[in-house]
């Protein structure tokens, strides 16, 4: 993935993942897979039925932006003009923020088919697609 496309993506939340708000901090809530599997796993080891990670006022931002309407780019100016960042710290933070959260599983991102191509990239793509 290329830096544009990267910055053209969009950070969607897990479904899955339950969370509220706590003013300026959100809380997520993760609970125990409740099928055979999981049963069985909770049997052979120690494993609570939910587990809540608390977000900072940073990370509660990021991941109420998380919406899959919000592109990376987007968030690392609201990170920067916010917190009174430059673009490359924010970026930095954001980057490793989203990764982390990716690795976890509580995020998909999301990348537009046509993500930091050129027009003229975009019509060579697509006249190779089409067969001509």
């Amino acid at each position: 993935m290329s830096k544009h496309e990267a910055l053209a993506a969009r950070p969607v939340r897990n479904q899955a993942v339950e969370w509220r708000a706590e003013g300026e901090r959100t809380v997520l809530v993760l609970r125990r897979r409740e099928d055979r599997l999981g049963r069985l796993l909770s049997l052979l080891f120690v494993v609570p039925k939910e587990r809540k990670i608390e977000l900072d006022r940073v990370g509660s931002l990021v991941w109420r932006q998380c919406d899959g309407r919000h592109t990376v780019a987007e968030l690392i100016a609201e990170l920067a003009g916010k917190y009174k960042l430059n673009r490359k710290e924010a970026e930095v933070s954001l980057t490793s923020f989203l990764r982390m959260l990716g690795k976890r599983k509580l995020i998909a991102i999301a990348v537009p088919k046509h993500a930091g191509r050129t027009p003229k990239e975009r019509r060579l793509t697509d006249a190779g697609a089409s067969g001509s």
